[in-house]
């Protein structure tokens, strides 16, 4: 073979080396994590709350390289949650009211007189009880009603609605009473008529307890038995108070960080991370609300918040705010949480320039985080595995409504799960780091195939340059 051929053939060689080094072949995906799944409430469909770990073992930021399989290896089918919005519940509380007994009988005019009286000093009410005749409990026995002092109550505080009766007897009675109320004690306004009562069946006791209070309602309330013989002997009284809150049924997840130190990348950004605090928050996470808090002292911090999710792309702006800790001799307050709506893996926070920087040791970032759920049947054999971990993954979540039929009925019957410790499978680590060998070598392997074939290029020219020339 002469040598012009020798290098022909030696540059095929070099450039299929490079083709078959370039050429992966089509695997099924493997997958590096994987961790059980601990059902701790059966049901036909299990709800499964992922935590951050998932996110930091994960290849792809959506949590596209997620699968779940049966104890066989089977596919086990599965849908994502929505986080549910809050709802409108009634919160009830409920504080103790003071009591005082009636007179047994009106005045003359057909009035009562008040057991009690009030002090009025600038904002401030005081009550002062008024010597009666005889002990209170012989006074409560032959009184012809009560008179219950509510407390005093602040411009913001919801008015109350009911007042709860206590009384220690007896086992069946029907008390029928008038009620007003009075903000002094002087004028009272008339607020309708009520009735208690107490009745035994077989089921267990039977009880009406409860005193409607009119809208709006003064600070004293007046009761005045229709029949004092069939009364009941009270013994307290509770205000309740109902007011509307909305609860948030898929809370997001709380995460308390440490700072890291700051990373510069480029001359640009060298300046911000000179006083910055880096987070990482462990994974690509649906970051909600973020804010800052200190182990003790007073902090005012005026700040700027950026983040990212991954170490080579640039930091994006994600607002500003003004994050404090106050200590009042033992009374602290603290600063709102931040609203943010962003997908991030990495938190900076850069203290404006006119305030001091922040001290690494005693600044922590609170960061609310919204995590997945999603949520499977219960087929195929028992204990599932959550795998996750490929670059190579397509995504394999089934629409929700395809997947549980009448999901706001099915939902309050969801069984429960969680996941129990990470495996990492340690044929698909090897074969991620002879990927990442290959990967770093193909460089090489191209530089080589273009020198070869520089080289090659040169022979050849110096061969031709030195055979002569043929006679014409």
């Amino acid at each position: 073979m002469r040598p012009r051929d020798r290098c022909c053939a030696l540059l095929a060689l070099w450039a299929a080396g490079l083709g078959l080094a370039g050429t992966a072949r089509a695997d099924e995906p493997a997958f590096r994590y994987e961790a059980p799944i601990a059902v701790q409430r059966t049901g036909t469909f299990i709800e499964l709350p992922l935590p951050v770990e998932v996110y930091a073992h994960s290849r792809q930021a959506d949590l596209r390289d997620l699968r779940i399989v049966d104890a066989r290896g089977e596919r086990v089918p599965f849908g994502w949650l929505p986080p549910r919005a809050g709802e409108s519940q009634a919160i009830e509380s409920t504080r103790d009211a003071v009591l005082y007994p009636l007179p047994a009988r009106p005045t003359a005019d057909g009035g009562w007189r008040s057991p009690i009286d009030v002090v009025v000093e600038g904002d401030r009410i005081s009550v002062k009880r008024l010597a009666q005749r005889g002990s209170t409990t012989e006074a409560g026995a032959r009184s012809a009603g009560w008179l219950f002092d509510l407390g005093a109550r602040r411009p913001s505080d919801p008015a109350p609605q009911q007042l709860r009766l206590v009384w220690s007897g007896p086992n069946e009675f029907s008390a029928t009473f008038d009620v007003a109320t009075s903000d002094d004690l002087r004028s009272w306004r008339a607020a309708g008529v009520g009735q208690v009562l107490a009745l035994q069946s077989s089921s267990g006791p039977l009880t009406q307890p409860n005193l409607v209070l009119p809208s709006p309602t003064g600070r004293f309330v007046r009761l005045v038995w229709a029949d004092a013989a069939a009364a009941p002997a009270l013994s307290g009284a509770k205000v309740v108070t109902t007011t509307q809150a909305s609860v948030v049924r898929d809370a997001p997840t709380e995460l308390v960080l440490a700072p890291q130190p700051a990373k510069s990348k480029g001359a640009n950004d060298a300046e911000g991370a000179a006083r910055a605090l880096d987070f990482d928050l462990g994974g690509a996470l649906s970051v909600v609300g973020v804010d800052l808090q200190w182990t003790d002292g007073t902090h005012v911090a005026p700040v700027r918040l950026q983040g990212r999710t991954r170490t080579d792309e640039a930091w994006h702006e994600l607002g500003s705010s003004v994050f404090y800790r106050l200590d009042r001799q033992g009374s602290v307050s603290s600063s709102a949480t931040l609203r943010l709506y962003s997908t991030l893996r990495y938190l900076r926070v850069i203290p404006d320039e006119r305030a001091a920087p922040l001290d690494p040791a005693q600044t922590r970032a609170r960061v609310h985080a919204q995590l997945a759920r999603l949520v499977f049947p219960a087929q195929g054999p028992a204990p599932y595995r959550l795998q996750v971990g490929s670059a190579d993954a397509n995504a394999s979540a089934l629409p929700l409504g395809a997947l549980v039929p009448a999901l706001d009925d099915e939902r309050s019957r969801f069984g429960a799960a969680g996941l129990a410790e990470w495996v990492e499978v340690s044929a698909v680590a090897r074969r991620d780091e002879a990927k990442q060998r290959e990967a770093a070598l193909r460089p090489w392997l191209l530089w080589a195939v273009l020198v070869a074939g520089v080289a090659g290029l040169a022979l050849m020219v110096w061969r031709l340059a030195r055979t002569p020339a043929r006679p014409a």
